[in-house]
C-alpha cells in the first residue's frame, strides 16, 4: 500500500522530533481522496488481522464526503501506511457512533445536537507513529473546541482504552453503558458476536498537559 501522490501542504511539521524516520500528514477526503481511501483499506486489513468481520466502507466513507473527516496519517520512508487516525465533525449523516445500539436498553445511541465529534478509525502497525497520530487528532480536537469528542475502544482490548486514556481521553460519565453494531464483531462458533464498546470522551486539561509534555 504505497502512496505516490503526496501535496507538500498536507505534510504536518513536526519540529519537535527532526530525526523521524516518518512522515505525517494530515488531510480530508476533499484535498486528498486516493490518501484517503488507502488509510480506510489500512483500517479494514489492520482491524481483520484481529478478527473483525463486518466492515463497510460505503457506511464509512460516507462521513468523509462533505469534508467533516480529517485523517493524521503515518508513512514511513516507502511512502506506506503504518499509522492513521480521523476525527470526524458531525454532520448531516451524523457520526458513526449514533448508529450504535445501547446493550442495556437495545435502543439507537443518542448524542443530541451541537458542535460534536468522534475519533476513530485508529489503527497501526507501530505503536510509536500510531501515539503520534493520536496526538496530533488529540491537538485538532482541542483546536476545534469542541463541545464533546466522543471515541470508543473494544471492552475486550482494554489497553486500547488505556492508551487513549493517556493521550486524553475518559470514560464517558454520561454513557456508561456499552454499545454494539448489530453487523460488526467476530465470528464465535460459526456465528458473529457483535463487539462490545466502551464510550470515551476527550478532556481537555488532559490533552493540554500531554501537549505541554510532548
Amino acid at each position: 500500500m504505497s502512496l505516490t501522490i503526496l501535496k507538500k501542504s498536507e505534510t504536518y511539521s513536526d519540529v519537535k522530533h527532526p530525526n523521524q524516520t516518518c512522515t505525517y500528514i494530515t488531510c480530508t477526503y476533499q484535498m486528498n481522496p486516493e490518501v484517503v481511501e488507502k488509510a480506510r483499506s489500512f483500517v479494514q486489513e489492520q482491524y481483520s488481522k484481529l478478527g473483525y468481520v463486518g466492515y463497510d466502507s460505503d457506511f464509512d466513507r460516507q462521513f468523509d464526503l462533505n469534508g467533516f473527516g480529517r485523517y493524521f496519517i503515518a508513512l514511513n520512508e516507502k511512502n506506506t501506511i503504518v499509522a492513521t487516525s480521523r476525527v470526524l465533525t458531525k454532520g448531516p449523516n451524523g457520526l458513526p457512533i449514533e448508529y450504535a445500539l445501547r446493550k442495556d436498553t437495545g435502543q439507537k445511541m443518542q448524542l443530541g445536537t451541537g458542535n460534536i465529534a468522534e475519533m476513530n478509525s485508529f489503527a497501526a502497525t507501530s505503536m510509536k507513529e500510531g501515539t503520534r497520530v493520536l496526538l496530533m487528532g488529540a491537538e485538532f480536537v482541542f483546536e476545534q473546541n469542541y463541545e464533546a469528542t466522543y471515541g470508543l475502544y473494544d471492552v475486550n482490548r482494554p489497553g486500547v482504552g488505556k492508551l487513549y486514556n493517556r493521550l486524553g481521553a475518559v470514560d464517558s460519565k454520561d454513557h456508561p453503558y456499552k454499545i454494539y453494531f448489530p453487523g460488526y464483531g467476530k465470528i464465535e462458533s460459526g456465528k458473529l458476536n457483535p463487539t462490545e464498546w466502551a464510550i470515551q470522551v476527550s478532556d481537555y486539561s488532559k490533552i493540554i498537559a500531554k501537549i505541554r509534555h510532548t
